[in-house]
């Protein structure tokens, strides 16, 4: 899929409806600039939601974490 937008003067794109539509972009998404060379690379930043039960699989239960604790300070 290819578009073509022109700058304004103020440095803005209205990026093409279909694209916006494919990405799941909206009013007040947030999205990532990147520079490959002379390439501009947009890509749309996932919400917190899309991380949601990402480490189920892994089966990890806080009892079982050991957790280092700093040993005490003594103060004169």
């Amino acid at each position: 899929m290819q578009a073509q937008a022109i700058v304004s003067s103020k440095g803005q794109v209205t990026l093409p409806a279909a694209m916006r539509a494919k990405l799941g972009l909206s009013a007040g998404s947030h999205i990532q600039f990147e520079l490959r060379g002379q390439e501009l690379v947009i890509k749309p930043e996932l919400p917190m939601s899309a991380y949601y039960g990402m480490l189920k699989k892994y089966n990890l239960n806080p009892a079982d974490l050991e957790i280092e604790k700093e040993p005490d300070r003594e103060f004169e």
